[in-house]
């Protein structure tokens, strides 16, 4: 599912990282349930937010919303990197796989899930990676950030 690349092979941990399938009202409206359960009260403006969230899921589409699901996915990859970087475990974002096989293997599809990115986790082993000694290539800052002054 991810063409025999080493990070997955030989990682200790392979977190998968999925989303909705779509957004869909049933699903919105138990997050919002939840949260009022869980605060204890409704909230006049909370709940105006709900009736604005389940008019735009309910006019983009099946795909949109996933898409907007799966960008969510990364709020959590974000934190797990870091949480990784502390715990000084490597870590490398991946979205060089197969999406549908590691559906197929995790069945996310009975619970309406969708794979989005991968994430191994373990320490690396400097004797025999090629890459360890190399210097890292990143783009001039000016070349990827846009400053607004």
């Amino acid at each position: 599912m991810s063409w025999n690349q080493g990070q997955v092979t030989d990682c200790s941990h392979l977190l998968v990282f999925a989303a909705w399938d779509d957004i869909t009202p049933e699903r919105v409206n138990m997050m919002f349930d939840l949260t009022n359960e869980v605060r204890g009260f409704r909230n006049e403006g909370w709940e105006a937010y709900r009736q604005q969230l389940l008019g735009i899921v309910g006019a983009r589409g099946t795909e949109a919303n996933y898409q907007a699901a799966a960008r969510q996915a990364y709020i959590g990859l974000g934190i797990a990197l870091v949480a990784a970087a502390f715990e000084e475990v490597d870590a490398t974002p991946m979205e060089g796989f197969d999406p549908e096989a590691v559906d197929a293997i995790l069945d996310l599809k009975s619970k309406n899930l969708r794979s989005v990115i991968l994430l191994p986790l373990g320490y690396r082993a400097d004797e025999g990676d090629w890459l360890v000694n190399l210097k890292k290539v990143r783009r001039e800052r000016s070349k990827f950030v846009t400053e607004i002054k």
